[in-house]
């Protein structure tokens, strides 16, 4: 603790009328001494209760009785003061204190000196030590000045170190008339210094809220001069009193412009009623918030003002401040019309911390992941958007390296679909470029994606189509010499078992060919002959199928209506559909169950018919095909006819079966219906619309039949397969025809340019190299406008048919064909008239 500086102080009051009982003291003692006749040296004995004579007791007990009366008299006054009083002697021995001297060195700190009686005051104090150390020094050397004559008397300021607390004394040392000592006082003036420092500082503090009252003052004609809000005061009409210069940038008014007018007539017509209401509360005494209204300004434009008023009741005035908040509502609005683009963007536009809560959610992440933005705002990003918190992280690791990042994500939505989203993530930062939170910009593309998935599905189907095309080419042309050959056998009279033989390969050709024709239809949705079908005819030869290559645990049972009308189609999509969903059917009871195949006549009315969407009303031929098999799920049922979705095994389905079965069914006018339930089985119920007339079903060509021969004409064949060639060739001639080959179209023309007299018909093929089908037939066309020709191909048939159409032929051989079917084309075509 920092010692006090000590300082000597001028009496006060106190001092002066402790001196008064000073010098009654002293009185008393100079009339003890004159009693004692200045033999007896009076000393005060403990608690100075006696006087101690040393001589002449017995003489002067009269006088000592009185002496001792007037000491104790003085005593009790000096008991009663809070002064502490010490009488010392010439060498500083203390010979009597009062009670207040008493309390203080009772309360003195541990350590410190005991100023009692008997003790030498002067050695007490000059031997102190610690903090009281220099003020013992000081009143030790004054007391001794005091008591040589050196000093008239002796005053001190010092402090002294209770247990407590510290306190300040103000100490006196005044010497006695007869030199004989001294008087020591020790006043206590804690209290008092602590109320001058008090006044001190209050009246330091009111100097200084006086000066800065002052400074306020006029200061606050500069804060009317210079503020940028209005600063304006107003009586209680309304009337202007003073108005600072911000008026002018505000209002277009100058100060003087507006004293002495109404505000109100400033205000916008539409805001006066509300305006005048709130400064009647105001004057009322009863202060309202911050309120806005529209101010007319000198030009006719309109500032949108914020007001603040206050009510002085002494000065009857209303003080006002006015701040033009136009801009900021101009502002305001385009960070509306912002927030509004932002809410309308198709986007998901979302806010985040780096705690991963989300901070913002516009109607555009609504519309897309079906949250709103109060169920949003504030959870985890993670459990709005992601299956696991994994997911998440992942990303957050590849975005803090690079502060940005941009990829695809799936998501899923509040109803648990999953969707497809382009992902924009940008990090922001603070005002000290910390990172702050993340913006992230969802775009769904899952729409995109799946016309994506659709376009490569279709670019796969055309590449299979390629591929399947150039096969079935191949396959077409090597089934020409087989059926052209089991033709020709049968003709030359083959018999027995060898005709059974015949019979089975030429049906086995057909069959090729049929399925040649079913890829083809797949890949690129060729366009089966439409002819009038007996559906029993192809439930009979499904049964075959399935008889001779289903497994044995399977029972099959077939149902044919015996008046099932005819319908119009191709047997060979129709066989492909019943074969797909017979297939399914046991693929779905590998342990075994019934399969039955059930056709039937069914009339639809047009009540049912509004039921169905695109579903005619008329009489259809009702075909169904049932299992016991598994079922399939409700889940999957909508998605059983897409393109390439399969639930069998890798390498056991491709998915397209049933897409096929669809088109197939459609492409014929009709529809289809699915019942299954899991355990329990499957029912697949084709509806196909029946043929109106009266037309018989084909049927193969009688046996006893007779195929049309010729009468010796002559006919050229151009084929770069020289087995077509060759076997070609020799069913003609055996059916009466003279033939010339060609291996491409340029050999072709170069022999009918030499025999054009003689050829009566050109057989071509439409895929050759050298010179196509195509080009082939416009040179001949060239040399002869009306040479006959029949064109045959083995590949893409409709494409083939339009380009022999438009070189001007009527007839085209699809491949493989058979003896009979080209041995008619030809006749029919070489009976046509020129």
């Amino acid at each position: 603790m920092k010692k006090p500086r000590l300082t000597t102080h001028l009496p006060r009051a106190s001092e002066i009328e402790l001196s008064h009982w000073v010098k009654r003291l002293q009185e008393a003692q100079a009339q003890v001494q004159r009693l004692l006749g200045g033999q007896a040296d009076a000393v005060l004995g403990a608690g100075g209760e006696t006087f101690l004579l040393q001589e002449t007791q017995e003489k002067l007990l009269k006088s000592e009785e009185e002496a001792r009366r007037i000491m104790e008299t003085q005593k009790v006054i000096l008991d009663a003061l809070d002064a502490s009083i010490a009488l010392i002697d010439t060498g500083g021995t203390i010979l009597f204190v009062n009670e207040a001297w008493r309390r203080l060195t009772e309360g003195a700190a541990p350590g410190e000196p005991k100023f009692s009686l008997g003790q030498n005051y002067i050695d007490l104090c000059d031997r102190a030590e610690g903090e009281n150390a220099e003020a013992g020094h000081v009143i030790a050397r004054g007391i001794s000045s005091v008591l040589c004559g050196a000093l008239p008397e002796f005053g001190l300021l010092h402090p002294r170190y209770s247990a407590a607390q510290t306190r300040w004394f103000r100490l006196r040392v005044v010497p006695l008339s007869d030199t004989s000592g001294a008087v020591v006082v020790h006043t206590d003036i804690t209290d008092l210094l602590e109320a001058e420092r008090a006044a001190q500082a209050g009246e330091a503090r009111y100097r200084e809220a006086a000066e800065q009252l002052s400074t306020a003052l006029r200061a606050s004609r500069r804060v009317m001069d210079f503020s940028l809000d209005v600063i304006c005061t107003a009586d209680a009409e309304g009337r202007f009193i003073d108005v600072s210069p911000a008026s002018e940038k505000i209002w277009g008014y100058q100060p003087a412009e507006l004293i002495g007018t109404n505000y109100i007539d400033k205000v916008l017509p539409d805001d006066q009623e509300r305006t005048l209401q709130i400064t009647a509360d105001i004057i009322a005494g009863h202060p309202a918030p911050d309120f806005e209204n529209r101010f007319v300004r000198k030009d006719g434009t309109i500032a949108n003002i914020v007001w603040s008023g206050n009510w002085s009741e002494a000065d009857q005035v209303m003080f006002c401040v006015a701040r033009d908040m136009t801009e900021r509502k101009v502002f305001e609005q385009k960070l509306a019309e912002q927030a509004a683009l932002i809410d309308e963007a198709r986007d998901a536009i979302i806010l985040r911390d780096l705690e991963h809560k989300i901070l913002f959610w516009n109607r555009g992440a609504e519309r897309l992941y079906g949250w709103t933005a109060a169920e949003a705002i504030g959870r985890p990003i993670s459990e709005v958007l992601y299956r696991t918190s994994q997911e998440i992280n992942e990303v957050m690791e590849a975005f803090l390296i690079r502060g940005e990042w941009r990829s695809e994500l799936e998501h899923v939505t509040k109803s648990g679909e999953m969707v497809i989203v382009e992902s924009r993530w940008t990090l922001l930062r603070d005002g000290d470029n910390q990172p702050k939170s993340i913006l992230i910009i969802n775009s769904d593309i899952t729409e995109r994606r799946r016309m994506e998935s659709h376009l490569l599905r279709a670019q796969r189907m055309e590449s299979i189509g390629t591929l399947a095309g150039g096969i079935a080419h191949d396959l077409n042309n090597l089934l020409v010499p087989i059926i052209l050959g089991v033709g020709l056998l049968k003709h030359l009279g083959a018999e027995g078992p060898s005709l059974k033989v015949i019979d089975d390969i030429e049906r086995s050709a057909k069959r090729g060919s049929s399925l040649v024709k079913q890829v083809l239809s797949f890949a690129r949705g060729v366009e089966g002959a439409s002819v009038v079908v007996h559906i029993g005819d192809v439930i009979n030869e499904i049964e075959s199928i399935i008889l001779n290559t289903f497994p044995k645990n399977l029972t099959l049972e077939t149902t044919i209506a015996q008046d099932i009308w005819l319908i119009d189609g191709d047997p060979t999509q129709l066989n492909q559909v019943l074969l797909n969903l017979c297939v399914n059917a046991r693929d779905a009871m590998p342990d075994g169950g019934l399969l039955s195949l059930t056709a039937e006549n069914l009339v639809i009315d047009a009540q049912y018919a509004t039921l169905e969407p695109g579903i005619a009303s008329g009489r259809y031929v009702c075909v169904k095909v049932a299992d016991t098999g598994c079922g399939i799920p409700k889940e999957n049922l909508d998605k059983i006819f897409d393109p390439f979705f399969t639930t069998k095994e890798l390498g056991k389905g491709t998915g397209l079966g049933l897409s096929t079965t669809l088109r197939i069914i459609r492409s014929h006018g009709g529809f289809l219906n699915i019942y299954s339930e899991v355990g329990k089985g499957t029912i697949f119920t084709i509806y196909l619309p029946a043929e109106s007339g009266q037309a018989k079903a084909e049927t193969e060509p009688a046996e006893n039949e007779e195929s049309p021969r010729g009468s010796g004409e002559w006919i050229l064949l151009v084929d770069d397969e020289i087995p077509i060639l060759t076997i070609t060739a020799q069913a003609l001639e055996a059916f009466g025809y003279h033939i010339l080959t060609a291996e491409h179209g340029a050999t072709a023309v170069g022999l009918y340019a030499a025999n054009q007299d003689k050829i009566a018909l050109v057989l071509t093929d439409m895929m050759m190299p050298v010179m196509d089908g195509p080009s082939t037939i416009m040179a001949l066309r060239k040399i002869n406008p009306k040479v006959r020709i029949v064109a045959a191909s083995g590949l893409n048939v409709n494409a083939h048919v339009v380009k022999a159409a438009r070189a001007g032929v009527k007839h085209f051989l699809p491949k493989p064909y058979s003896t009979d079917t080209m041995l008619k084309t030809i006749k029919t075509a070489l009976m046509e008239a020129d």
